[in-house]
This record gives C-alpha cells, sequence and structure tokens, in this order.
C-alpha cells in the first residue's frame, strides 16, 4: 500500500500526476502547503487525510476535501489505522495569522486525547527525532515522543524541521520515521492480521 506524502514546500510535479505515476491508495498532507499547490488534488479519488501545520492559516483542507485528523483516528478500506497531530511548538507570542501551535503542556495535554494507529501524520515531530532543540521553531514535542514510545506506531511522518540529510532519525524505538519536505511517496505498513 503506498501513500503520498505532502509537506511544506512545493512539489517536485503535480499532485495529479504523481497519483497517477504511483499506485496510491491515500494522500496524507503534513501541513505548511499552499491551496495553489493543490489544485489538481480533486482529481485524485483515495482518501485524503491531513493536519495543519504553523503556516497554514488558509481553510484548503475543506476546499481539496482532505479529512482533519488531529486528535481523531480514521481506518482506511484495508483495515489500516491513522491518526494525525497538528502544528507545533508555539515560538511566537504575537496572535497573528498562523495555524496552530502549542506549548509543551498544551501538547501533553492534547497528546492524552490521540488515539493509538498503525500509521501517525504530523506536521511536528517528536522531540530529539529530525528536530532542533536549539531552535525553539524547529524543535520537537516532548509528549508525542513519550506517546509514541508508549503506544509503538508502526510508522510516523512529520515534516516541519530542516534535518541534516545525513543524519536523519529513521526510527523511534519500534517506529519507523518518515520525513516529508515537499512531496514524498511512501510504502505504508501492512496492517496487523485482526485477534
Amino acid at each position: 500500500m503506498r501513500a503520498l506524502a505532502l509537506a511544506d514546500r512545493p512539489f517536485h510535479a503535480d499532485v495529479r500526476a504523481l497519483a497517477a505515476e504511483h499506485d496510491l491508495q491515500a494522500i496524507l498532507c503534513l501541513g505548511d502547503l499552499q491551496p495553489s499547490w493543490l489544485e489538481t488534488l480533486d482529481f485524485v479519488h483515495v482518501p485524503k487525510l491531513g493536519v495543519r501545520g504553523n503556516h497554514d492559516n488558509e481553510p484548503y483542507m475543506a476546499q481539496f476535501g482532505i479529512e482533519d485528523l488531529h486528535l481523531r483516528r480514521v481506518e482506511l478500506d484495508n483495515g489500516l489505522t491513522v491518526c494525525g497531530f497538528e502544528g507545533c511548538v508555539e515560538y511566537r507570542r504575537d496572535h497573528g495569522e498562523h495555524g496552530p501551535a502549542f506549548s509543551q503542556r498544551q501538547a501533553a495535554r492534547l497528546m492524552r486525547r490521540l488515539p493509538p494507529a498503525d500509521v501517525v501524520i504530523c506536521h511536528c515531530p517528536p522531540y530529539g527525532v529530525n528536530d532542533d532543540p536549539d531552535d525553539p521553531a524547529h524543535v520537537g514535542f516532548v509528549a508525542l515522543r513519550e506517546w509514541v514510545l508508549d503506544h509503538r506506531p508502526r510508522l510516523l511522518l512529520h515534516g516541519h524541521t530542516y534535518p541534516n540529510p545525513a543524519a536523519l532519525v529513521e526510527r523511534l524505538g519500534e517506529t519507523r520515521i518518515v520525513y516529508v519536505n515537499g512531496a514524498r511517496v511512501v510504502d505504508l505498513p501492512v496492517p496487523a492480521p485482526a485477534r
């Protein structure tokens, strides 16, 4: 099963062309996307799931039929479950036109409501995973790290940060980590057999 993950910068090709080129079962939007980048998304007929990034101040998700997964879980047709967490760690004190941002404390409270799933989509990564703890704008969520280690999803996808490609963190405990900047085709895990 394959998904097209989108985050943070313009894509190397049109979304409809990317979907046609790969046998996709889902589109996963990880935030900080511009409506102009998504113009052909209406022509792609697979589940579209997403979370908002810290620069998402336009309501493009509803416009393009992207289901908001913040603190929610959905099950795809093959039984794979996906949940999501939006935003990043709060680093601005002004309250202008910005997308969601949370203090570490607020995120910890919200994280208690995040249901377990096979796949987690988020804008900001867990603390210590492809983040920059010395940069307030690009530090990860501590509570998300704890949640991942506790619930052990099979896959977590994130954007938001700008890690050194030679030093990408690709696992956190038992969870495979995929960093997305632009468009990336990702193999999703096969759902675990029902018990």
